[in-house]
């Protein structure tokens, strides 16, 4: 997570939509990228996100989510 927050611009609309998302964070923890698995989850199934990313980091989110899902989860894929 935060190496797709790294790819984000802090002034874009990626990271102002992820603070009114989380209005709960402050802005410091969502600059370092402090998530909890529960949030981390409702992202992934947000397809609002997916329509405000672009370019580099829209391609940080589908690795981040990639590896979420098919290496790290309870469930490996064949090929991990």
């Amino acid at each position: 997570m935060k190496n797709f927050l790294k790819a984000t611009d802090r002034t874009g609309s990626a990271f102002k939509y992820l603070a009114e998302k989380f209005p709960g964070l402050s802005e410091a923890k969502i600059k370092e990228g402090v998530f909890a698995g529960p949030q981390i989850r409702k992202l992934f199934r947000d397809d609002m996100l997916n329509n405000v990313l672009q370019g580099d980091e829209e391609k940080a989110w589908d690795a981040f989510h990639l590896v979420s899902t098919n290496f790290l989860g309870n469930i490996r894929v064949e090929n991990y």
